[in-house]
């Protein structure tokens, strides 16, 4: 029985935290109808913070809701889309990376640091559902201390990107590339934190 499992109370929440890791761990197929009933039943609830789920994951992009076909998984992205995107999320993240080096305190450096770990540990268990929350989650931190408005967008480009997640094929790589982030965004050195970052992300 899984972590998931045990528990007895979901919100939309964290219905909407396990099915976006769900997508980004490869768990649906692109353009996989999505079934209320089915989840209502996974997660022990009425069909209402399904349909809440699936209105919030539409509208960050990683579902599509669509009249007579109801709400089914994304499709992929064409390549050059990806690089557009991709794109499009390092610019998103330089900006917010820069703003939390200024603004930053040891509480948010603390928080950042168990993120990293969490990531590690997520690695060294060789769990790609786990690697891929909590690289999703130490990403989302720095973005969200920094911008309130700017993270739905984020958000959306950043599950949309690593839907078929597959960074466990070079794990200590993945895990350096994300230690040498924290650590400049530690010492306060913003221009080796956005080569680090740039070195993670394409």
């Amino acid at each position: 029985m899984t972590e998931h499992q045990v528990q007895t109370k979901y919100t939309r929440e964290k219905i909407c935290n396990i099915l976006r890791s769900d997508l980004i761990a490869g768990k649906f197929n692109h353009d996989q109808p999505m079934r209320e009933i089915s989840l209502a039943k996974r997660f022990g609830v009425s069909r209402g913070p399904i349909r809440d789920a699936f209105l919030k994951l539409t509208q960050e992009g990683s579902l599509v809701y669509e009249t007579n076909r109801g709400v089914r998984v994304h499709s992929a992205i064409a390549d050059e889309e990806r690089k557009i995107m991709m794109n499009m999320r390092l610019d998103l993240e330089k900006y917010c990376i820069s703003k939390y080096i200024d603004e930053a305190d040891q509480k948010d450096h603390g928080e950042l640091e168990v993120l990293l770990e969490q990531f590690k540990s997520a690695c060294l268990r060789d769990s790609l559902p786990a690697v891929a929350e909590s690289d999703l989650a130490l990403h989302r931190h720095w973005v969200t201390r920094v911008s309130k408005n700017l993270e739905p967008i984020w958000l959306g480009l950043a599950v949309r990107i690593l839907m078929k997640y597959s960074r466990l094929e070079n794990i200590e790589e993945s895990i350096g590339e994300h230690e040498r982030i924290v650590e400049a965004i530690v010492v306060k050195n913003k221009e080796r934190a956005l080569q680090a970052l740039a070195s993670n992300l394409i």
